[in-house]
């Protein structure tokens, strides 16, 4: 089925998005204009605010509309905070910047105070902090919503309406800080507002794969921001990330690449790591570090790394003490073992659980976890099933405080994929899902490929392995199975560009994934209205528009890069910025089989390698049909003739062709 928008009309947009983004590189906030209309009633490209994409989706311009002003203003005249730590500091300053510029007002309105006005009020804190919160909200509400969620309502005390914001810890109410203004950004009504949320998942979790020399695996927006040179000295840059990362609720970031070596777990680079925390620290936002299973040789001066070597334990768990010293709320380790020539436990005859066990062990007193990736790959043969393979023969082996981290499909981040069929299958292990934000196979930052759509459709994927409604959302989120541990990681699309992303569209992705990570209940409609929202403004036309082309692109990227499921097309498959963009079918034929009779990996379990029987019975039975199986996954899962007639009537060779 296609999209209906042409390819030409995508380019367009991400060029357009890099375009508008350098020329209005020297245009300051105060100068940005309002959006007007063309006397045709659509928007004017001509009067649309300069921007040049900083801000992203913390754009916070002043409401347009009069009546609504009016009804902001007298609903949020003042803030109050009686109390609370830095968390809650943070929340009152951001609710300050950004209700100052969206209401148009100066001075000391909404400068945070700390005790009530006569009249309305916006009341932000926890009972514990606040005396008005504790009266104004009962304790019971708060029930049930631990120390990341919130309530936003409005409540009439002694005739003065009172909007509070309140949690039972100060985490909780930076979440609710954002939120409100969200909906002020969104141009929600607040006359009967009455919100309670809280994250589906623990961890939620931005993955950097960006490098010492400054230099990004995958990243197509300049090079990293994290200066290694220059930390421990802080720029504000930082901050305005952990601002970003807290106004989706994004609780951890590992701040180097799976490919590291183990130069991170040691001076100088601890001290500028806990400079980095200190930072994140004030958003709610743990710092990870990917751990170089190697690194007892590497650091330590030991012959090995074997995870069962007492000096091997001993070490990890001094460095774990070394750390923690350092940074008090360190989060943990990611690891990448035994995987495109990675060091790890195998090399000594151990397991992936032996491997995660023995640095779960050193961070266990300190309350950190380790973060294992499922993603092995030793050879194209075995892609598709191997860490099933390596991984569910070890269900229950894993220590408490290890969760295994599982990409979205069994092959790489391409532009469709199966849901992985280790969702599910490890019932005894902790679990989270891996997503790519960053472009690698879904055109970089050229092309606009909005990648929402895409994770929904493996969120909403029923595993059926512990019955219906076992879907992947409900895994990873932990109400399938007893996990302690789970939640999402997405590989980030940040760098030090001026929009961060590159293309100011890509950002809608980062924003899609922090907000899904939260929530992976919203559609992707209601995520992609709210970025245009918050990033364009309100009116209707741009929003309509601006939503209609990501809603399409992912759809209008496969049909012109990987119909049907043909899968691994790209060239060349290396870690340089141009890795992995060009088509190629000519120098990947391992992955689509394409011959002089048909096209396709014949993956049943009938007639080809077996990968269907790894799914539940009701699944491997759909896969297995030729007749049943979803047309999107056709030539992942089946060899046709290229005459094969499809649904539509058209044969897979005019498909390819059209």
């Amino acid at each position: 089925m296609s999209s209906g928008i042409r390819r030409r009309s995508v380019l367009s947009a991400a060029a357009l998005g890099g375009v508008a983004g350098s020329l209005a590189l020297s245009a300051p906030a105060s100068a940005q204009p309002r959006l007007a209309t063309s006397p045709t009633g659509g928007a004017s490209t001509a009067a649309l605010p300069a921007e040049d994409g900083y801000d992203l989706w913390l754009r916070y311009r002043k409401v347009d509309d009069p009546d609504l002003l009016r009804r902001y203003r007298a609903a949020l005249p003042a803030l109050v905070r009686e109390g609370g730590g830095p968390l809650q500091h943070s929340a009152a300053e951001e609710l300050s910047r950004g209700l100052k510029e969206l209401l148009g007002v100066r001075g000391a309105r909404l400068t945070p105070r700390t005790s009530a006005p006569a009249g309305p009020a916006l009341v932000v804190g926890t009972p514990d902090s606040s005396p008005l919160v504790r009266a104004l909200v009962p304790a019971a509400d708060l029930d049930g919503l631990g120390d990341e969620g919130y309530v936003i309502r409005r409540v009439t005390d002694h005739g003065r309406a009172r909007t509070v914001v309140a949690s039972r810890a100060d985490l909780g109410v930076l979440y609710g800080a954002f939120h409100l203004l969200r909906l002020v950004q969104t141009r929600r009504p607040l006359e009967d507002v009455d919100v309670r949320e809280s994250p589906a998942a623990p961890l939620r979790v931005a993955d950097h794969w960006d490098n010492i020399d400054g230099s990004i695996e995958r990243g197509y927006a300049g090079t990293s921001f994290f200066d290694w040179d220059e930390l421990p000295r802080l720029d504000d840059r930082y901050t305005d990330y952990a601002r970003v990362l807290a106004s989706l609720g994004i609780n951890g970031a590992v701040i180097n690449n799976v490919n590291t070596p183990a130069d991170y777990l040691a001076e100088p680079f601890l001290t500028k790591l806990a400079a980095l925390a200190g930072v994140l620290r004030r958003y709610g936002v743990r710092l990870y570090v990917t751990a170089n299973f190697a690194a007892p040789i590497d650091l330590g001066g030991l012959d090995t790394a074997d995870p069962f070597d007492a000096d091997v334990r001993r070490w990890w768990v001094e460095k774990a003490d070394e750390i923690y010293a350092k940074i008090e709320d360190f989060g943990g380790f990611l690891v990448k073992a035994n995987s495109e020539g990675r060091p790890g436990p195998l090399d000594y005859g151990r397991t992936h659980a032996d491997g995660a066990n023995v640095l779960a062990e050193a961070l266990e007193p300190h309350g950190g976890i380790v973060m294992w990736r499922s993603f092995v790959h030793d050879g194209d043969a075995k892609w598709d099933r191997q860490a099933y393979d390596d991984f569910t023969p070890l269900d229950g082996a894993f220590a408490d405080n290890a969760v295994v981290q599982i990409k979205n499909g069994p092959i790489d981040f391409q532009v469709r994929e199966p849901a992985h069929p280790l969702f599910g299958s490890l019932p005894k292990t902790n679990s989270m899902i891996e997503l790519q934000v960053t472009q690698e196979y879904t055109g970089h930052a050229t092309h606009l490929c909005y990648l929402v759509p895409q994770w929904k459709e493996v969120l909403d994927f029923d595993t059926l392995k512990a019955g219906k409604d076992s879907t992947v959302a409900r895994v990873v989120t932990g109400r399938v199975h007893s996990y302690s541990h789970f939640g999402f990681a997405g590989v980030m699309n940040v760098g030090d560009t001026r929009n961060w992303t590159g293309s100011h569209l890509a950002a809608a992705n980062t924003h899609g994934y922090g907000r899904l990570a939260w929530n992976p209940d919203l559609s992707a409609q209601e995520l992609a209205t709210e970025w245009t929202r918050m990033t364009f403004g309100n009116d209707p036309h741009v929003v309509e528009t601006v939503s209609a082309l990501l809603l399409g692109s992912w759809r209008t990227y496969e049909d012109y890069t990987s119909p049907l499921g043909t899968g691994y097309l790209t060239h060349p498959p290396d870690g340089s910025v141009t890795g992995h963009f060009d088509a190629s079918p000519t120098t990947t034929t391992q992955f689509h089989k394409s011959d002089r009779e048909g096209i396709g990996y014949d993956r049943t379990a009938a007639t080809g390698n077996g990968y269907t029987d790894l799914y539940a019975p009701e699944n491997r039975d759909t896969y297995e049909s030729l007749e049943n199986c979803p047309e999107d996954l056709l030539l992942f899962l089946h060899h046709v003739p290229y005459t094969h007639r499809l649904d539509s009537g058209k044969t897979v060779i005019q498909l390819i062709y059209d």
